[in-house]
């Protein structure tokens, strides 16, 4: 899996309509860069740029290049103007002026070209995470029982599984009922959320059906249910950009159970296909602005008392005042996976922490 070819293409009409703005260059850029192993686009375009998603503006494609959508560690990218408009290229050209040679045939894996987003912390998420409706559940195959009679079974053990619709699928996934997700502003249920348990290789057809597990991140109990395992999921591609339309979303939930979020931590929004949502849609994460007391309000207008008694009576006239403080930016996140009511994102940056309930809305 850490071989996926992350080609990054720059491809103005797949992009067009969606940037609201232009590419701002940071004003302590460089002048060049010297691609390093575990570089991604996002990082180099985020040495540039002050909004990394507006990559494909100042990507330049250099015709003579063979393949120029391609990065891998030791290439050198500049920063040049083309009809007074910044644009980043490849060189052979050395920070310190001198010229890297090298072969006119390069043989390299395509696998090791830099990708688009830290793929490492999104893979467990691309086969593993599921979101499912309560009639997804009742009518999902289910664990009837372990061979041997085992209560929880593990790698290798076999178990019998009812329900399986579909005899052409031979690898499974197998998960159980976790937390459902609810709407914070509307109180819809959003949907359920499936925990990974691992996944399994049919090895014989039927009712029951059965399954002898490969891998496992926890035991696998009677009632647990499965899916076919879905690789469509495993896209090679990621194209940040920022949606063409205003969204107003909102951190429902946080995987692996933390309370602060910060950078490359995974969480679940509440906005899916149904709103439009798509893979590398790119979002401003809101803090949401605390509650606070104001103790200086205060209304004294039926206040009449004269003498000593005005400030006695100033003081039980005082108003605890509850003041919402206005939201404030503080983060990037990249949504990698869309269900139909929900979506997955990645925090790509995290300038303070970010909580539960914080917002996330289209980049200005």
């Amino acid at each position: 899996m850490k071989k996926f070819i992350v080609g990054i293409v720059a491809m103005a009409t797949f992009f067009g309509g969606a940037w609201a703005q232009a590419a701002e260059l940071k004003p302590n850029h460089p002048e060049f860069h010297v691609v390093q192993p575990g570089d991604t686009l996002w990082d180099i375009s985020a040495a540039f740029l002050e909004d990394p998603w507006l990559w494909p503006e100042i990507w330049h494609v250099n015709e003579q290049v063979d393949n120029p959508h391609l990065i891998f560690p030791g290439d050198v990218l500049a920063l040049v103007y083309v009809d007074g408009q910044p644009r980043i290229i490849k060189t052979d050209r050395l920070p310190d002026g001198t010229v890297k040679l090298s072969p006119q045939i390069r043989e390299v894996s395509r696998g090791q070209a830099i990708s688009t987003i830290p793929l490492d912390a999104i893979l467990p998420f691309l086969v593993s995470a599921r979101v499912v409706s309560e009639e997804d559940l009742e009518n999902a195959p289910y664990v009837l029982a372990g061979d041997e009679g085992r209560l929880a079974n593990a790698v290798d053990n076999k178990v019998y599984v009812r329900g399986i619709t579909t005899p052409e699928a031979s690898k499974y996934t197998f998960y159980r009922e976790g937390d459902v997700y609810v709407d914070p502003d509307t109180d819809e249920e959003l949907g359920v959320e499936a925990i990974h348990l691992g996944a399994g290789l049919k090895v014989r057809a039927g009712d029951p059906s059965t399954i002898r597990i490969e891998t496992s991140v926890s035991e696998i109990l009677k009632g647990d249910r499965l899916w076919p395992t879905n690789d469509a999921q495993l896209r090679p591609n990621y194209f940040p950009h920022a949606p063409n339309k205003q969204v107003d979303a909102t951190i429902i939930s946080v995987y692996d159970g933390v309370v602060q979020i910060g950078q490359y931590d995974v969480v679940v929004i509440n906005r899916g296909e149904r709103d439009g949502m798509e893979v590398g849609h790119v979002l401003a994460v809101h803090q949401r602005g605390e509650t606070v007391e104001d103790p200086y309000a205060r209304d004294n207008k039926n206040v009449n008392t004269d003498g000593a008694l005005v400030t006695f009576f100033k003081d039980m006239t005082l108003q605890k005042e509850e003041v919402t403080l206005p939201d404030e930016e503080a983060g990037l996140l990249m949504v990698f996976r869309t269900f139909e009511k929900v979506s997955l994102g990645l925090i790509l940056k995290a300038q303070r922490p970010l909580h539960v309930l914080d917002k996330a809305k289209t980049p200005y």
